[in-house]
C-alpha cells in the first residue's frame, strides 16, 4: 500500500482534531467494492397505515420498541429532518445546485443540509455520476425510484434533487421521523428496513452508509466545523474535487469542512 499522503491531505489532517465529533464512530469492512463512475454526457407521503404495523408483501412487519433499535447518533434527530431553509454557508460548488437543494428541502420539509450530506456521499456533487448498480445523478436515484417520483430526466439536477427530496420525505414519514432508518431505506430500500423489524438492515454496506451520512450531517450542523475550517487554495480544491467517491468497502478516515478561496464552506472527504 502506498503510504504517501499528498500535501493537501496533510493540511486537512492537521485540522482534524478541531473538527472531531462528540460521538465516536467505528467502521467495518464491506463486501461491495465499486464506487461510481462519471459519464461525460449527459411533498408527498405514504398512505396512512397504522404506525405499529406495516405490510411488506404478504407479511406484516411489527415496529419494535424504538429504544432497542441500534441506530447511530444523528444531530438533530427530529421528525422534520431538522428543518432549516439554507445551507448555512456550505456550497456544492454550483450556485444552481445549491438553490435546488434549498428549494426542494424547504418544499418537502427536509433539512437541505441532510440532502447535502446525502449528495456528498452519493455523488460527490458530480452531475453525471452513475453507480455500477445503475443509480444516477446527484442524488443517485435508481430509474424505478426516479419514475416513482416524477423524474423524467434523471440527469437534470433540479428533477434529480426533487426526486431525492421526495423520497427522503416519504421515508421520514414511513419511519416516524427516524433519520437513520430513512437513510437505511434510501440505500437498501424501505422494504429491507421493514423486513428486519424497523432496524438498520444487517448489510455492512448499508450500515457504513448510515454511519457516513450521520457523520456528515453532524458535521454540517456543528458550528465549530465552520469556525475551525482550514482555508484551501484553488489548486487544492481542484485536486480534491477530482477524487471519486470512496467505495463503502474502504475505511473513511475523515471528512472535513474546508473554506474555499471565496469564503464559502464545503465538505471534503479524504
Amino acid at each position: 500500500m502506498n503510504r504517501y499522503l499528498p500535501p493537501v491531505f496533510l493540511l486537512l489532517l492537521t485540522c482534524a482534531p478541531a473538527l472531531a465529533q462528540s460521538a465516536s464512530y467505528s467502521f467495518d469492512n464491506f463486501d461491495v467494492a465499486n464506487g461510481v463512475r462519471i459519464y461525460s454526457e449527459p411533498a408527498k407521503s405514504h398512505a396512512a397505515v397504522p404506525r405499529s404495523r406495516r405490510t411488506v408483501g404478504n407479511a406484516t412487519a411489527t415496529k419494535p420498541d424504538r429504544n432497542v433499535i441500534p441506530t447511530v447518533l444523528v444531530y438533530p434527530a427530529t421528525a422534520d429532518g431538522g428543518k432549516t431553509s439554507s445551507l448555512h454557508g456550505y456550497t456544492t460548488g454550483s450556485a444552481e445546485v445549491d438553490n435546488y437543494l434549498v428549494n426542494s428541502g424547504t418544499n418537502n420539509g427536509v433539512d437541505p443540509l441532510l440532502l447535502y450530506s446525502i449528495m456528498h456521499q452519493e455523488s460527490s456533487f458530480k452531475l453525471h455520476a452513475v453507480s455500477p448498480k445503475g443509480a444516477r445523478g446527484l442524488m443517485q436515484l435508481m430509474p424505478g425510484t426516479a419514475a416513482r417520483y416524477g423524474v423524467s430526466n434523471i440527469f437534470d439536477p433540479k428533477q434529480n434533487i426533487e426526486g431525492g427530496a421526495r423520497y427522503i420525505r416519504f421515508l421520514l414519514d414511513l419511519f416516524d421521523g427516524d433519520i437513520n432508518l430513512a437513510l437505511a431505506g434510501y440505500n437498501a430500500g424501505e422494504g429491507a428496513v421493514e423486513k428486519y423489524g424497523w432496524r438498520i438492515p444487517p448489510y455492512s454496506e448499508t450500515q457504513e452508509y448510515v454511519r457516513r451520512i450521520s457523520r456528515r450531517y453532524s458535521l454540517l450542523r456543528d458550528p465549530n466545523a465552520a469556525l475551525y475550517a482550514p482555508r484551501i487554495s484553488s489548486a487544492q480544491v481542484a485536486r480534491l474535487r477530482d477524487k471519486q467517491p470512496a467505495p463503502l468497502t474502504d475505511y473513511e478516515r475523515t471528512v472535513l469542512t474546508v473554506r474555499l478561496p471565496d469564503g464559502r464552506l464545503q465538505l471534503m472527504s479524504q
